[in-house]
């Protein structure tokens, strides 16, 4: 993956996002706080897991048939699953760096056209991880 690139997988093929401008990703630690009177009532905590979400905007160009980046149609489609279809596979890198994986849920979904006609319109897509996160060195 070159750049700043996620890949959401769509079937069994994972794809790159069509004409991103840009992403953001966001890393929180789960914490599980206790106060016992071995700890002689200090508040003790541990991280039980990770919470990601992340968000990408791009021009919503619909281009057919492309076998390696997402179409805003597809975007669209994975945007409306529900149950356990709306889970998808996702793959987070930064220009060469680690990869994060992990599975993700699509939790909002816009469009934005310009009045202008030298104005593409634009999508942006937020989604929020589910599960564990895994981590691969570059």
């Amino acid at each position: 993956m070159y750049g700043y690139n996620i890949l959401l997988k769509l079937g069994a093929t994972p794809k790159q996002l069509l004409a991103v401008t840009q992403d953001d990703f966001s890393l929180s630690a789960i914490i599980k706080e206790s106060i016992t009177k071995d700890d002689q009532g200090q508040t003790q905590r541990t991280v039980t897991g990770h919470d990601a979400t992340f968000s990408v905007a791009g021009l919503a160009t619909n281009e057919k048939g492309n076998l390696v980046r997402l179409t805003r149609d597809e975007i669209l489609e994975l945007s409306l699953k529900k149950g356990s279809e709306a889970i998808i596979d996702f793959a987070y890198s930064f220009e060469g760096g680690a990869i994060v994986t992990g599975k993700a849920i699509i939790t909002g979904y816009n469009e934005s056209s310009a009045a202008s006609v030298d104005q593409d319109p634009t999508y942006g897509l937020n989604l929020q991880t589910t599960g564990d996160l895994t981590y691969t060195a570059a």
